[in-house]
């Protein structure tokens, strides 16, 4: 009775014996089901398998780091990609194998439509490419977007399409240079010729600069 020291190899029946010191294994270890591998003083970090799940479990106090130029995670067969991050370049996506997401110097580009269910703050700009659109509403009822040749706000919906301020008013200018239409808060809206302001509402009515066309027969109280 008592402790055994053994400096060397214990070989035997079964084979040689890996030292507690460490050394090379040439073989398979295999683990029955919850049947843990244990790393760490305090047992931090545990790799098993459940019988229904496999688990990197990091019960620690600090991060679990991987130290990788490629990180590719893949399906179990091997033959779709799910998500792939490079060293100093993009991270992407995916979805049934087919890239929908990946970072980009200036931000994040996105492969088919963005599905919002709540607020979100973008901080830089969101760049739609022609015809791709940005949609609003469950039945995407509200549409903006450019096809290539006209910039269109669609409401495909069954409620008004309303265009809201807090300020002074309401401006629609080409460009920053010249106004077509400016609809003040609590006060006159007018109407532009080519930036000179050709009508506009007032107290007691309307206010035209320039002729006035009439095509038709003008009727009023006076006759």
């Amino acid at each position: 009775t008592g402790d055994l020291l053994v400096t060397g190899t214990i070989t035997g029946a079964g084979g040689s014996f890996l030292p507690l010191a460490g050394g090379t294994m040439t073989g398979n270890t295999l683990h029955g089901d919850n049947v843990k591998s244990v790393y760490g003083t305090g047992g931090d970090l545990e790799i098993f398998h459940d019988g229904s799940h496999s688990y990197i479990k990091d019960t620690g106090t600090g991060s679990l780091k991987v130290f990788t130029s490629n990180f590719v995670v893949n399906n179990a067969a091997d033959s779709q990609n799910m998500i792939i991050a490079t060293d100093g370049a993009e991270v992407r996506l995916y979805y049934s194998g087919s890239k929908k997401l990946e970072t980009t110097t200036s931000g994040v580009a996105v492969t088919g439509n963005l599905v919002t269910t709540e607020n979100v703050n973008v901080g830089v700009n969101a760049t739609f490419a022609d015809n791709g659109k940005a949609l609003f509403g469950d039945s995407n009822d509200l549409q903006i977007y450019h096809s290539g040749a006209t910039s269109l706000i669609e409401d495909l919906g069954t409620g008004d399409l309303n265009i809201t301020s807090n300020g002074s008013g309401i401006n629609l200018q080409k460009g920053q240079t010249a106004y077509l239409a400016r609809f003040y808060t609590d006060g006159a809206n007018e109407l532009y010729y080519s930036g000179s302001k050709k009508i506009e509402t007032v107290t007691a009515g309307a206010k035209v600069t320039g002729d006035l066309e009439v095509t038709g027969t003008i009727t009023g109280a006076g006759g």
